[in-house]
């Protein structure tokens, strides 16, 4: 038997069909093509044909008679979404084999309202990023419904919830949020501890700081302070609109020194209900200037430094007022921060005889410092000993 067999293959040599591959994934959408080789590895020739079990899968042909031949394919996915799978045999007189077509169709490109073509929800974020104002529209249009539909996206109930929100900025940007396509936007401030100084006379302080939007997105967010009269916002709200295109807003403020009522306070201010990031303003009361001896008490012939502070932020010019043996080299100074000026104690030879009679071991005096133009004046007792 076995030697008939070998010589009935030597009369009959056999082909052996081959294919590189008998399972094909596709993805697409429309008119899908394709192409294969059949190649007969064996001997003799190859024939046989080739059947679709699908309706949507044809051939380029039926049958074919060759050792090597590539056949085409063609899918029509028109109509259809989501997963599919189609069959096909081919019988040969070198073997049969299964073709398994595994298919994703993609749903059809959402067209924005400015010709833009979106094939997933990554470029509809993106495009919303970008064009806020058309995303919000496309987004409660009933074309963009079908497409998510067609997208296979399954939490459509989620989408009609947001989409039914009167705030269609807010219900936009909840969609992406629950998506996972964007975090949503908080606030945050550049700096968080502001200091003033209200200088007396000096009128009202004016300022601000500025507020950065984490991400891109719908902000509504309220800005509260506990309750002072000296501190106004200029704003209580923050909106999207607020924000330029770096994601920055300023909010300003004023300070009414008179309303302090304490040499200094402190304002805690809260943004977007976002608690232990506060930002504290802290306002002080100060005069105009400070003076301050170097000592407390000085000998009948002394040395001193008057030492002056200007806290006002500008150049000052100050008269200085004293008895005449308290000697400075001039009445009028101009000082800017700060100043250190040097006087001398000495009696005149008569005042010094009069002290000396009437055995006196000390004598008061002051030294009265007055802002040029103002009316603020620095009293500086002396006690001086003998």
């Amino acid at each position: 038997m076995k030697i008939r067999q070998y010589i009935e293959n030597l009369e009959h040599p056999k082909p052996k069909l081959h294919l590189g591959t008998t399972r094909f994934d596709v993805e697409g959408a429309g008119i899908v093509d394709g192409s294969f080789d059949v190649v007969n590895i064996g001997e003799g020739l190859l024939f046989g044909k080739i059947s679709s079990a699908s309706d949507i899968l044809t051939f380029s042909c039926e049958n074919f008679k060759d050792n090597k031949i590539t056949i085409d394919y063609n899918l029509n996915l028109e109509g259809l979404f989501g997963y599919h799978r189609a069959e096909a045999v081919i019988t040969s007189n070198g073997g049969e084999v299964t073709l398994m077509f595994d298919i994703t169709v993609n749903a059809p490109p959402l067209v924005t309202l400015d010709g833009i073509k979106i094939a997933t929800l990554e470029a509809f974020a993106q495009y919303a990023k970008e064009h806020t104002s058309n995303a919000r529209r496309l987004f409660v249009h009933q074309d963009f419904m079908i497409w998510l539909f067609n997208t296979g996206y399954a939490a459509m109930d989620v989408y009609e919830m947001f989409a039914s929100d009167p705030n269609k900025e807010r219900g936009l940007d909840n969609f992406l949020v629950f998506c996972g396509l964007k975090q949503k936007a908080h606030l945050v401030a550049e700096i968080y501890d502001i200091s003033h100084t209200a200088i007396h006379d000096e009128g009202e302080i004016t300022g601000g700081f500025a507020v950065r939007r984490s991400t891109w997105g719908y902000v509504d967010e309220d800005i509260s302070t506990n309750e002072t009269e000296w501190l106004k916002l200029s704003k209580t709200r923050l909106s999207t609109d607020d924000f330029d295109e770096a994601g920055l807003t300023e909010v300003d403020y004023i300070i009414f020194p008179e309303k302090l009522g304490a040499k200094r306070a402190t304002a805690a201010i809260n943004i977007g209900n976002n608690p232990g990031r506060d930002i504290f303003i802290r306002c002080g009361t100060a005069p105009p200037f400070e003076a301050h001896l170097d000592k407390q008490d000085y000998a009948f012939e002394d040395k001193g430094v008057l030492r002056l502070l200007n806290n006002t932020g500008r150049d000052l010019m100050i008269d200085i007022y004293c008895e005449s043996f308290v000697r400075f080299e001039a009445k009028r100074y101009f000082i800017s921060e700060t100043a250190e000026i040097k006087f001398d104690i000495k009696f005149s030879t008569l005042k010094a005889a009069t002290l000396a009679l009437r055995k006196q071991l000390y004598a008061k005096t002051q030294i009265h410092v007055t802002a040029v133009g103002g009316s603020f004046v620095v009293k500086m007792p002396l006690t001086l000993w003998n």
